[in-house]
């Protein structure tokens, strides 16, 4: 696998299973293992896209997220929500669970299906049936750690609408995990905000207001863990953000004749289905257009590196990665205009090959 740091989001779960005698299914992390005995209280803050790059750019040294920093950790490749979150609430790698972006090609519906919406992507038209939901479905780390102790009262709290009665603002936020934290006795909690990520997607990375929630999410950490030091709280992201600038690969109509289907996954790390007489032939164009700004990888070189995690591929992996995966090397994101309905002209993006997308600092508090 390409791994920054030592360890990454899989390994942090897995460290959340050990400690409730749970087994795992990868490599825990040391470190945490050790602040993690002797609580029977714990909660994962998890704030989308506030990964290293942009705590170190918004929040100071002095912050109290920054002055509880613990280690650095990788997200998982691709580094999105999709992927990322699905890897830490299951403790397993994309590869495995098939949750492997935004959206992801279905062969038996020959769509590309937005996984957390079951909506195709490129028409969306609501998918009228559970094929997708069925395929990728997977027990998560909350139902494990239930099942082995129904006392541990595990549960999670995401952002309305995720839940249907999670909390709308960082206010409610508060309101509401006070209430849960103060009625138990022992508990774990997978707490889910959807800031900075949301406001990065429309304004980028250096817009004041991204400042702005990163302090009041600062605030609101140092609130609930000062209301209650008898939980261990560990706050952390699913991956950073950069700014990008999008590229239509449309502008060249002999590069897109070659694909068999829309091109699929994310914008910054995307699948290509290509027709097979023309698979050199592409690979040799797309590489003059694109080389300097993407990577290029066949499907056997993912298999190889690794690139996806470890584990047994999920058995609808291989035809979602299509023949080819392009990842940013740079600021820059790919798109088809044509294959969509609409398109969105996000100035923040994610999900590609730089450091600062890959890397998670994580902080955790009375310990």
């Amino acid at each position: 696998m390409r791994r920054i740091s030592k360890y990454d989001l899989v390994n942090l779960s897995n460290s959340i299973l050990k400690h409730y005698d749970v087994p795992t299914f990868h490599n825990s992390i040391a470190e945490l293992d050790e602040m993690l005995k002797g609580h029977k209280k714990i909660v994962i803050l998890l704030f989308d896209g506030m990964g290293k790059n942009i705590i170190e750019k918004h929040l100071k040294e002095t912050s109290f997220i920054r002055r509880n920093f613990s280690l650095t950790i990788d997200s998982t490749f691709p580094p999105t929500t999709a992927a990322a979150t699905t890897a830490l609430l299951s403790g397993r790698y994309p590869i495995e669970t098939g949750w492997v972006a935004w959206d992801a090609y279905f062969k038996a519906l020959d769509r590309n299906v937005i996984l957390f919406k079951n909506v195709d992507y490129n028409t969306d038209e609501e998918i009228d049936n559970n094929y997708v939901s069925e395929a990728i479905k997977y027990q998560g780390i909350v139902d494990l750690i239930n099942e082995k102790d129904p006392e541990n009262n595990a549960s999670l709290m995401q952002k309305y609408p995720i839940c249907k009665d999670g909390p709308k603002t960082i206010r409610d936020s508060y309101k509401k995990l006070n209430k849960l934290l103060k009625t138990s006795e022992k508990c774990f909690v997978y707490y889910y905000f959807d800031s900075p990520d949301y406001e990065m997607h429309a304004n980028g990375i250096d817009c004041p207001l991204i400042k702005c929630k990163c302090k009041k999410i600062d605030r609101f950490v140092k609130k609930i863990s000062q209301a209650h030091k008898d939980t261990l709280f560990i706050t952390l992201a699913d991956h950073g953000h950069v700014n990008v600038t999008r590229l239509d690969i449309d502008r060249y109509p002999v590069l897109k004749r070659m694909l068999r289907n829309k091109v699929s996954g994310e914008k910054r790390s995307t699948q290509f289905f290509v027709k097979p007489e023309y698979l050199r032939a592409f690979k040799e164009m797309f590489l003059e257009i694109y080389g300097d700004k993407f990577e290029l990888l066949s499907k056997k070189e993912v298999y190889k590196e690794g690139l996806f995690g470890e584990g047994t591929p999920h058995p609808l992996f291989d035809d979602m990665m299509g023949d080819y995966l392009a990842i940013s090397k740079d600021k820059y994101s790919l798109i088809s205009n044509s294959d969509f309905y609409k398109t969105t002209p996000f100035k923040g993006e994610h999900a590609g090959g730089t450091v600062e997308e890959k890397l998670i600092n994580v902080s955790v508090i009375n310990k």
